[in-house]
């Protein structure tokens, strides 16, 4: 039995249970039950759909909800409790959370998730792509499963303790390519990783302050092993090297990651008398990790790296990582008047990052280009290096408010970034910008207004920040967004909701020449003519341009990389309460044009009839409709049919 089943038959037996607790005048119980079974039908590439939508034939829960309360004051378990869940079957996501509580006695919380996150893209690292083959070469199909769960005591008390645990699995086979000698080799991997942190701590109150310190100690744990996947013993180059054929007869790697993190969070909340709001934290987290991995191939190769012939490799490597961070940060409120206010920031945080690898390669059987001089060649490397970064930032905003109709605001602030980088002299593999030390302060200026009267809003804002240095090419020298916002209601069943956004950032640094910009405008209407009818429509345009001047690998030849979208999204809906019944509809139309080009349609459609009072039944259709103008391959044309029933009470 699979989890998804174990946490439906879970959730059936809470159901079941709740309805057979009798429950007294001073009790109330409230529950909610959707589900039913759905049929998805996939015309075009299965694998994109799944990576996309990733739904599939079979039951499905729509939603559960259980509440109960028991205000008697002679509960001995609970007097109040809340199960939501929604998700499980047929969906890849799924959730389900619990709350309880009893008086000023406990509180309690369970949140658990899972999801299925699968990925075959048909074009991605495909060397076969131009033969009708698919999917590519990096494709995953992995699980992930969250649990996260919180025990508080005393609740409300000046003193309240809590203690908590958080899982996090991820685990699942997947498909990678590996380069070794002059060829590339197809590779199957099955990865189990964990990460769990059990942590204690309490909130406090203290007069008009009130906040949390918490000490959480936290393990990481990962195994990937892998090996040459079927019939990947020839490799993508099908063509032998220096008159040698290459292949792999057997290949074996193992790899293992542990990480040990002890995390301090402490936050504070309260007023300074009625003119200043404060709000404090700090948070501190210090990893320390080792890494191992050793590795074993055999076959017919050939490598340039060291000018031979060579029938096996057999290499390990061993690392080890210390990276501590902290971060301190302040907010305060400061009420100048009744219609001025003051909100000022002050963030500070450090990181850094110390990394120390051996790396032992043994090439077996060698022989040099000549056919001569047989043995054995052992290269090893061991590197150390690192980075220290320090942010400082300072922002500060003035607020007026009541001025008639108009709200006014300004800001400013800094953004300071001191950083040092270390390389190893054996990591390093073109001279000069990859270690040193680097200054960069950032300027931010912006203003803005608002007219607000009745239900409607109307605004403007602005914001510029220009930088003295770039650390790295895609950093900016200048950034300008203006913005413009507008909610709108001229009657009472008509909403329109508005807005045009302008981004520019460039970098005209010597030898970098970055410049992006983005054009983005939105518009809502909602229309309600009647209590039991409603229609919704939108249309939202997305553009993006980035340039940016590079060499090409092979030839170092000077080009421009040149990157640019535009979507435009429309969208339509439906919402009509007729009697018992419930029509909901919908389509909508996605279009981008650039440098990746696609199109997507998806049209849903819904009914619902209730029966009696607690019964209902419904059923519902959706359809997908994607492709890619470029490549035939990437389409898929995907529909879905659903029956439900629902139980409410």
């Amino acid at each position: 039995m699979n989890n998804r089943t174990i946490t439906f038959v879970a959730i059936t037996i809470l159901v079941l249970a709740g309805f057979g607790v009798p429950r007294a005048q001073a009790q109330s119980t409230h529950f909610d039950i959707e589900l039913g079974y759905q049929w998805v039908d996939v015309d075009g590439d299965e694998d994109l759909y799944r990576t996309q939508i990733n739904q599939s034939t079979g039951f499905v829960l729509k939603g559960f909800s259980l509440n109960h309360i028991n205000s008697s004051g002679d509960a001995k378990f609970a007097d109040n409790f809340r199960i939501d869940a929604s998700g499980f079957g047929g969906n890849p996501a799924g959730r389900f959370r619990l709350w309880a509580g009893l008086g000023k006695i406990y509180r309690f919380r369970l949140f658990y998730s899972q999801f299925e996150n699968f990925s075959a893209l048909p074009a991605f690292a495909n060397p076969e792509i131009d033969n009708g083959v698919t999917p590519g070469q990096h494709t995953w199909n992995r699980d992930r499963q969250t649990l996260d769960v919180e025990l508080e005591l005393l609740p409300n008390r000046v003193v309240t303790p809590l203690i908590g645990y958080r899982r996090n699995v991820i685990d699942g086979p997947r498909q990678t390519t590996y380069r070794v000698g002059q060829n590339e080799y197809r590779l199957s991997s099955d990865l189990e990783e964990t990460e769990q942190e059990i942590y204690a701590g309490i909130t406090f109150k203290a007069g008009s302050f009130f906040g949390t310190l918490i000490q959480g100690w936290r393990e990481y744990e990962a195994k990937d092993r892998l090996s040459l996947a079927p019939g990947e013993h020839f490799g993508n180059i099908g063509v032998p090297i220096l008159g040698v054929d290459q292949n792999i007869d057997d290949f074996s790697r193992s790899m293992t990651s542990t990480a040990e993190t002890p995390v301090t969070t402490a936050n504070v909340q309260g007023k300074i008398g009625d003119q200043v709001d404060v709000a404090l934290s700090y948070v501190r987290a210090d990893l320390e990790g080792e890494a191992s991995s050793s590795e074993m191939l055999s076959g017919s190769l050939v490598s340039f790296r060291i000018n031979r012939f060579f029938q096996g490799l057999d290499q390990t490597v061993s690392s080890r990582t210390d990276n501590p961070y902290w971060r301190a940060e302040g907010r305060f409120k400061v009420h100048l008047g009744e219609s001025v206010r003051l909100d000022l920031g002050l963030e500070e945080n450090h990181r850094s990052l110390e990394g120390w690898s051996l790396i032992s390669t043994l090439y077996l059987d060698t022989l040099n280009f000549g056919g001569h001089d047989p043995q054995d060649i052992q290269d090893l490397v061991n590197a150390h290096n690192g980075y220290e970064r320090d942010d400082q930032i300072v922002t500060g905003r003035l607020n007026v408010d009541n001025l008639g109709p108009m709200v006014l605001w300004a800001e400013a602030g800094y953004k300071k970034t001191d950083l040092r980088l270390s390389q190893d002299v054996s990591q390093i593999v073109t001279p000069g910008g990859q270690q040193g030390i680097y200054d960069r302060t950032t300027n931010i200026l912006g203003a803005g207004a608002a007219l607000v009267f009745n239900k409607s809003r109307f605004s403007v804002d602005i914001n510029n920040e220009s930088a003295d240095d770039v650390i790295v090419r895609t950093d900016f020298d200048n950034r300008l967004r203006m913005r413009a916002r507008i909610d709108f209601t001229p009657a009472k069943w008509l909403r329109i909701l508005g807005t045009a956004e302008y981004i520019d950032t460039s970098n005209g640094s010597s030898g970098v020449g970055y410049n992006a910009t983005t054009d983005h405008y939105a518009v809502d209407l909602n229309i309600e003519p009647t209590e039991n009818l409603s229609f919704r429509l939108a249309w939202d345009d997305y553009s993006t341009d980035t340039r940016m001047p590079i060499l090409i690998p092979q030839t170092l030849s000077p080009a421009e990389s040149i990157f640019s979208e535009n979507g435009t999204l429309l969208e339509g809906g439906l919402l009509w309460r007729i009697s018992v019944v419930t029509l909901d509809l919908g389509y909508s139309t996605f279009d981008n044009e650039g440098t990746f080009e696609f199109d997507m349609k998806r049209a849903f459609f819904r009914i619902g009839v209730d029966v009696t009072d607690h019964w209902a039944i419904s059923a519902d259709y959706e359809n997908n409709d994607y492709s890619e103008k470029v490549l035939e391959l990437a389409q898929y044309d995907a529909t879905r049919y659903g029956v439900y029933l629902r139980w409410h009470r």
